[in-house]
């Protein structure tokens, strides 16, 4: 299988295991890395509407007042809705367990709900301006999934089909030329 092959699978199965896991609520992560898209003006101007974050799961332990992260929200209002926003305080729970105030930099008051460790998806440690959230948003389309990642897929899956059949039909009629080519033992 050629390396652009792998490529282009692998990229096929990462958008639709991120469409798949996004619009069931859930995060995906490869390799403790998220990537998600900015859906509101809160952080601006530095996440800007539109914009990709990307988000290492961390250790929670670790987190400190100014790093900026991604979690799931408890507020009733958007609850489960994934959030990006910069920690202003660090406090903890009765068990000893880190839990976060946070803020949108665009936002004049701190959010409602403190968040908890469990809640962290992770820290933002990169950002990819809007024209890479164009990218993902027309990527989400069923019809461009279809035509750009699993057409392309079936047609290498099918071509790669091909050369193995066509590589166990040669190798077999080189074993029958070898065996033709042998001479015949005889018995004194």
């Amino acid at each position: 299988m050629s390396v652009l092959s792998v490529l282009i699978f692998l990229f096929g199965l990462f958008i639709f295991v991120t469409v798949l896991n996004a619009s069931a609520g859930k995060v995906p992560s490869v390799f403790g890395y998220s990537f998600l898209q900015v859906q509101t003006g809160s952080m601006e101007p530095e996440y800007p509407v539109g914009s990709i974050v990307i988000a290492k799961k961390i250790d929670t332990k670790e987190l400190k007042t100014g790093d900026v992260i991604s979690f799931y929200s408890t507020d009733k209002e958007i609850s489960q809705k994934v959030v990006t926003h910069r920690i202003t305080e660090i406090s903890s729970n009765m068990k000893g367990v880190p839990t976060f105030t946070t803020k949108g930099d665009a936002n004049t008051i701190e959010d409602r709900e403190s968040v908890s460790s469990i809640m962290v998806i992770g820290k933002v440690v990169y950002s990819i301006g809007a024209v890479g959230g164009s990218v993902i948003s027309v990527l989400k389309n069923p019809n461009v999934i279809f035509f750009f990642i699993v057409l392309p897929l079936i047609f290498i899956t099918f071509g790669e089909a091909v050369n193995l059949v066509t590589l166990v039909v040669n190798s077999k009629e080189e074993k029958k030329e070898e065996e033709n080519e042998r001479p015949e033992k005889t018995e004194d």
